[in-house]
């Protein structure tokens, strides 16, 4: 057991620090608290520090890896996420007469109202650091009552896809005319080049529409195949792949 846990994170206003125990952070919306903690890079570190732009929350999350840029846009693919946002809170506990810290990745806020906490393995696999630090954050998550999430990322085909769909994720690119037009061509499903002519509207303006309509779930592909023209486009019917459907596996608190 971790002595002392905490949690530290700003206030409401985002001007002070607040430490609280970690069996009252339960009550804390983490999820729309500002950043407590920011990366500094170390020369000798190959990890990207970068930002997503989140449709979700129409905000900036951070992410500390390329890994982590990705596990934030399959999150905000999906639809039973509804609040994303990182580094906002450091956990905090005495071990060995040292204090300790451990910022999770993401804080994410489920339709069911549940707060999943993700902290992503390092790329080389999980070390003895590693796993004591997970330890500490199951321990965190019984304490407050929130849930832990282990990252599932798709294939590399799958996150291609998505990350070409996620360029047009802005709402700016949702157009309803063009939206019903879409949706009744590819009620039935038909090559995405085949159903963009039959609406009879400008291929430049509609293709971006169409991509928009795939980041929202409206329409469907075959995320397991190159994205283009002949990408068979129809109705979701359950053909995502397990890791853009349920990105996290989550174990309750």
């Amino acid at each position: 057991m971790a002595r002392g846990l905490e949690v530290v994170h700003l206030n409401e206003t985002g001007d002070r620090r607040v430490t609280t125990p970690a069996a009252r952070a339960g009550g804390v919306p983490l999820t729309r608290r500002e950043a407590v903690w920011q990366p500094s890079r170390h020369p000798a570190e190959r990890s990207i520090t970068t930002l997503w732009w989140a449709a979700t929350t129409r905000r900036l999350v951070g992410c500390r890896s390329l890994d982590r840029l990705s596990m934030a846009m399959v999150l905000d693919f999906n639809p039973a996420v509804v609040e994303l946002q990182a580094w906002s809170a450091q956990l905090r506990w005495k071990e060995k007469g040292r204090v300790r810290t451990l910022v999770p990745d993401f804080f994410v806020r489920t339709a069911q109202e549940a707060t999943v906490v993700v902290a992503c393995p390092p790329a080389a696999g999980p070390s003895q650091r590693w796993t004591r630090q997970a330890e500490i954050l199951k321990e965190a998550c019984a304490e407050a009552g929130w849930q832990m999430g282990t990252p599932r990322l798709p294939t590399a085909m799958a996150l291609a896809n998505l990350r070409w769909v996620a360029r047009y994720r802005h709402p700016r690119y949702h157009d309803p005319a063009v939206a019903r037009a879409l949706r009744a061509v590819f009620a039935q499903p038909r090559p995405l080049a085949e159903g963009v002519r039959a609406t009879g509207l400008p291929k430049l303006s509609t293709l971006p529409r169409l991509y928009h309509l795939l980041w929202r779930r409206e329409l469907g592909i075959d995320w397991s195949r190159a994205l283009g023209p002949a990408s068979v486009v129809g109705a979701v019917r359950g053909q995502e792949p397990l890791a853009l459907r349920r990105p996290l596996e989550v174990e309750q608190a």
